[in-house]
């Protein structure tokens, strides 16, 4: 079965607060963020995962981000089954649909990433300011 992750360096987390009323306006942009890459992922198949993003702060090195960020940071990882086997398949790289549509959707920054965003979207192509990774994975979600 086809597994795909996502790797951000952008907050996604799930605070199921989707109206500003309901919790903290962190809260409530950091869902807003976390429905944004829902959505984009579901331009495409339907999917089924198991848990909601996580975080860790980890070393960068060798991660494949973008050369303008080093060091420790958060990252929050996401994978998730689509539907169908090739689903975002492009050209031989089974993921180059979703890193196209994913590529310079805005976002909402400044929230608890430990990066400086120069411009609130994600980038999946460009080489220095890549902060999110797409690739598909085997093994269990």
């Amino acid at each position: 079965m086809e597994i795909i992750e996502i790797k951000t360096l952008i907050d996604v987390t799930n605070t199921n607060k989707s109206r500003p009323n309901q919790g903290k306006a962190l809260e409530h942009d950091q869902y807003r963020n976390y429905t944004t890459l829902m959505q984009t992922i579901g331009l495409r198949c339907i999917i089924q995962y198991d848990s909601n993003p996580t975080v860790e702060n980890l070393d960068l090195k060798n991660q494949g981000f973008g050369s303008a960020y080093k060091g420790k940071h958060n990252i929050w990882t996401f994978r998730f089954r689509p539907d169908r086997t090739g689903a975002f398949e492009e050209n031989g790289d089974p993921v180059g649909l979703l890193k196209n549509d994913m590529n310079e959707i805005p976002i909402i920054g400044k929230l608890t990433e430990t990066i400086n965003i120069d411009k609130a979207v994600f980038y999946t192509c460009e080489s220095q300011h890549k902060n999110t990774i797409i690739k598909a994975i085997t093994g269990n979600s």
